[in-house]
């Protein structure tokens, strides 16, 4: 009995050529798997980092054949004919893609080079910076060095410059020679500069300042040249027969000699720092027998001033003057007893008097460092009360 044949699909014929993609589709493959570096730069400018991996394209396949059913033919067909030999299956062959593109060529630069990523894209820049002409480094390099040439001549320009204008200020600029400080310990309203260098010469320079009037209780100070360039007072440049306690104790820089008016009248004085209370007041006790007349140029008695007392004075001179310099007339009398005890503005004073009670000479301390030594008590009066309104440095070195 015969079964029945199932006739089958009609099968491809053996040999036909196999389906092909269309060319729209092809190119539209093409075109999305194409990567190019103008495509990578504008993703990055979008804030696209794109995929450096490698892009494959599937393999095309074309779909197999059904294999044709073997049949069964009765006894009486195989005799009259043989079957037919079936067709073999069609293997899947890949196409390959015939457009080359910028991923399969970085690919490839990758697995022939072994390099990273980051190698092949430095790799890349470096060859698109070969392309720029090689004359600008050189021409950006000339023209650092001129500029810095450039730099040099203007520097050395400008220090010739400066060095010029200076020499030529210091050649047409006169040397200023600032006028050596004097010190006064009170406020004077005159100074007056006397010249002179020996004893003989100060004093009658001081004698000259002594003619020319000054307006009511006023002060004049007098200075000398070497008094503040040497630190030697005036009062030591005249040489009086003083006693050495006085004058190792007197502070030149510090000390002053002028005229006061006062009283209706105007006489020298003198205002001395001195280091030791002590040792200067003594040393003016003991020049007492002498002081009258050792400064009778400064402080002359008045006419007939000792007329009165002729019977108490001695005509003798201080043991204490035998060790100055300067020596005075051994005619000038000196009183034994002429110097008394007073106070004024609240001040102890030691004074001399005539004998018709008018002060020739007194002096007292304005405290324990400053000695004053004056005509009579409006002149210490004036003397104090400027002392008072002045306030004295503090002493530094004696004389």
């Amino acid at each position: 009995m015969n079964t029945p044949i199932t006739p089958p699909a009609s099968p491809t014929p053996t040999g036909a050529p196999a389906p092909q993609p269309s060319p729209k589709a092809t190119v539209d493959t093409a075109k999305k798997y194409i990567r190019t570096l103008e495509g990578d730069m504008e993703a990055i400018k979008k804030g696209i980092v794109p995929n450096l991996s490698p892009l494959k394209a599937p393999a095309t396949t074309i779909p197999a054949t059904p294999a044709t059913p073997v049949l069964h033919p009765s006894p009486e067909a195989t005799e009259d004919k043989a079957a037919p030999i079936p067709a073999p299956a069609q293997i899947p062959v890949p196409i390959q893609n015939p457009v080359k593109s910028y991923s399969s060529d970085f690919t490839q630069k990758m697995k022939e080079t072994r390099a990273s990523t980051a190698t092949v894209l430095a790799a890349e820049q470096d060859a698109g910076k070969s392309g720029v002409p090689q004359d600008q480094p050189e021409k950006s390099h000339r023209s650092n060095i001129l500029y810095i040439i450039a730099g040099v001549a203007l520097l050395i320009f400008g220090i010739a410059g400066s060095y010029i204008a200076y020499s030529r200020y210091l050649a047409s600029a006169e040397p200023v020679i600032l006028a050596p400080a004097v010190y006064s310990p009170i406020f004077a309203d005159e100074k007056e500069k006397i010249s002179g260098t020996s004893p003989d010469e100060i004093m009658q320079a001081i004698k000259q300042s002594l003619t020319r009037s000054l307006a009511p209780n006023t002060v004049r100070f007098l200075y000398t040249d070497f008094a503040t360039t040497t630190g030697k007072s005036v009062f030591s440049a005249l040489q009086l027969p003083a006693p050495g306690a006085l004058l190792r104790n007197i502070n030149a820089s510090r000390s002053m000699v002028g005229i006061v008016s006062a009283g209706g009248s105007q006489n020298p004085f003198f205002i001395l720092s001195v280091a030791s209370y002590g040792d200067t007041f003594a040393g003016m006790l003991s020049w007492e027998p002498a002081m009258i007349r050792d400064l009778s140029e400064l402080f002359p008695s008045f006419a007939g001033g000792f007329g009165g007392q002729a019977s108490s004075t001695i005509m003798a001179a201080s043991t204490d003057s035998t060790d100055s310099p300067r020596a005075t007339a051994a005619s000038t009398p000196i009183l034994t007893t002429s110097f008394y005890d007073e106070v004024v503005n609240n001040h102890d004073v030691r004074i001399y008097r005539d004998a018709e009670g008018r002060s020739v000479l007194l002096y007292g301390y304005w405290n324990q460092t400053t000695l004053v030594i004056a005509r009579d008590t409006e002149a210490f009066t004036e003397l104090i009360r400027r002392l008072a309104t002045t306030r004295l440095p503090a002493q530094a070195g004696t004389q």
